[in-house]
């Protein structure tokens, strides 16, 4: 069989020479398939739009299957199997030299969109196959139709030329990146998927442009145009952080409307800068900018990948909504010296999942954790079942363990502290249309201060706490003279009778605040002593006993069977 030489780049008809284009959920839509999908992304168009669209230039089908063959025509392809689908119509009729680029060519009246009256339905096609990509260019060739019926003044020449090529970058690069992005690789029958690998391995993103007709100096402007028009009119943009982390199957493709349009706008920018990445590797291209320190928005702070640096985490972005999974106690602590030390004491008994225990710095004694506990701690009532609720999500115990000092300083004012933190999360599951019992508010909430000194000087002896601070004073000033040991301790016992924080006596050694230095000091003394407590079964350590505690809740958490009991007399209707 003979062939012409291989179709020109930036032509539509060099795609089909690629071996697996239109093979992912990047397919080849005939006119009815792609009046669906625009309707499922919430744009209402018909035959005879898409027909005007072509007519006017604004939006031309990707490819035309002609009745006639031309042997001058023929294109060598890839054609595992033709026939079945309008990809393999296309591929059949490149084959016969029948297939056309509506570029290059006019428009005429003999090729209608709609079915005449006097052809039979059972066979019969328009001939016209568009790309799903194409759905992009819908909104903006629907726009530009309204200036010229409008009679406005409006060179869209430029954005059609561009668009077009944006279309074919992306046809020519999605069986390399799409399947990543999507976390779902689709092997149609009759294609190998060792080849599929090959391809996307070997595959030169260099050469996929050039066959494209993209410049690959463009792929990050046009990325960046598809974010920013995404940032600016999806209606769902400030679920991102969240939707990062969907995936694909069950996730954006069940969006429906305006959120599942503006997904795929991120979706082709992500093939685009993952190709842009590629070339920067390669040193073709310059490294994308990095936005780490950027405090104002940006486009790329819009990419949907959840691998950039930039991205929220799963568990920052279900907090930023309201949906973090539960930890089974959340640990309030005041200092740096706590928030060093009590993780890693956790950590001895095992506990070092985010969802068994969260250590959380307040960074203060003021601190007003009502919110924390009417939106963390109050359980999240799920189905009634006889005389117990269930819960939609993993009960959390709030321990809070302070410094006693503001409101934490008698045990009057902690205990106004808690009932009004109970009030809280009773207030909570009220507005929900159920209720909770004291037994169940005294387990969800409890309050703990070190003693009457301030956690330093509460869980560390004088003679723990000198030999620690005089290696600190030896880096810091160089030797010592001999009354420095004894002046330290007269410093020590001052705050321990006043009840003051370490950082005094430091201060007045002119030692600064070195306290997160003397917390890793401190970090040994403390496991060797509550490791001698736990053999002897006798806790003094005012950090242990918290954690012991916590390591019991975590136990009587981890199962699945907690539920909230029904109070009894309660009147209530069903939640």
């Amino acid at each position: 069989m003979s062939t012409q030489e291989a179709p020109s780049p930036g032509s539509s008809l060099a795609l089909l020479t690629l071996p697996f284009s239109f093979t992912q959920q990047d397919h080849l839509l005939g006119t009815d398939e792609l009046i669906k999908e625009a309707k499922v992304r919430g744009s209402s168009i018909d035959l005879a739009l898409l027909q005007e669209l072509h007519n006017r230039r604004l939006l031309l089908p990707l490819y035309r299957v002609s009745d006639t063959p031309s042997e001058g025509r023929r294109i060598d392809v890839s054609a595992e199997i033709l026939g079945i689908n309008v990809r393999g119509w296309v591929l059949e009729a490149a084959l016969e030299g029948r297939a056309r680029d509506p570029r290059e060519e006019g428009y005429s009246a003999n090729w209608p969109y709609l079915r005449p009256a006097d052809q039979d339905p059972r066979g019969w096609w328009n001939g016209f196959a568009y790309s799903y990509w194409q759905l992009l260019e819908l909104a903006d060739a629907l726009n530009e139709l309204k200036f010229i019926e409008l009679d406005v003044l409006h060179d869209y020449r430029a954005n059609v030329t561009r668009r077009r090529a944006r279309t074919q970058a992306l046809t020519a690069l999605a069986p390399r990146y799409l399947p990543g992005i999507l976390g779902t690789v689709n092997i149609p029958p009759g294609i190998s998927e060792d080849d599929l690998w090959r391809f996307r391995s070997s595959s030169n993103v260099s050469e996929l442009l050039k066959i494209a007709g993209f410049p690959k100096a463009d792929l990050l402007k046009e990325a960046e145009r598809l974010l920013t028009v995404a940032h600016m009119k999806d209606p769902m943009k400030a679920w991102l952080p969240l939707l990062r982390h969907a995936g694909y199957k069950g996730g954006w493709s069940e969006l429906r409307g305006a959120p599942l349009e503006f997904m795929w706008y991120r979706i082709a920018a992500e093939i685009l800068l993952r190709a842009h990445e590629d070339l920067a590797a390669a040193g073709q291209l310059e490294p994308l900018p990095d936005i780490s320190g950027w405090n104002s928005w940006t486009a790329l702070h819009d990419r949907l990948t959840a691998r950039q640096d930039n991205a929220h985490s799963l568990e920052r972005a279900l907090g930023h909504f309201g949906l973090s999974p539960h930890p089974r106690v959340l640990l309030l602590v005041e200092g740096e010296t706590e928030l060093h030390q009590l993780p890693r004491l956790l950590a001895e008994f095992g506990l070092t999942q985010p969802h068994h225990v969260r250590v959380q710095r307040t960074k203060g004694s003021k601190v007003n954790p009502q919110l924390i506990a009417r939106y963390n701690i109050a359980p999240r009532i799920g189905r009634r079942i006889n005389d117990r609720w269930l819960l939609d999500a993993t009960p959390t115990v709030l321990v809070i363990a302070m410094d006693a000092e503001n409101k934490w300083e008698t045990a009057e004012k902690r205990t106004a502290e808690r009932n009004a933190l109970q009030q809280a999360i009773r207030e909570e599951v009220q507005w929900q249309g159920a209720e909770i019992g004291q037994d169940e508010l005294d387990f969800l909430v409890r309050i703990h201060v070190w003693g009457t000194d301030k956690y330093e000087l509460a869980n560390f002896s004088d003679d723990e706490l000198v030999p620690q601070i005089r290696i600190i004073a030896e880096r810091k000033h160089g030797t010592l003279p001999e009354s420095w040991n004894q002046d330290m301790r007269n410093h020590l016992q001052e705050a321990r009778k006043k009840h003051l924080d370490i950082k005094v006596p430091l201060g007045r050694m002119r030692l600064g605040d070195p306290k997160v230095e003397l917390a890793e000091l401190l970090w040994p003394v403390l496991l060797a002593k509550c490791e001698q407590e736990l053999i002897e079964g006798t806790i003094v350590t005012p950090v242990l006993k918290v954690v012991q505690e916590v390591r019991e809740l975590v136990a009587r958490l981890s199962g699945s069977g907690y539920s909230l009991p029904v109070p009894d007399g309660w009147q209530g209707a069903h939640p």
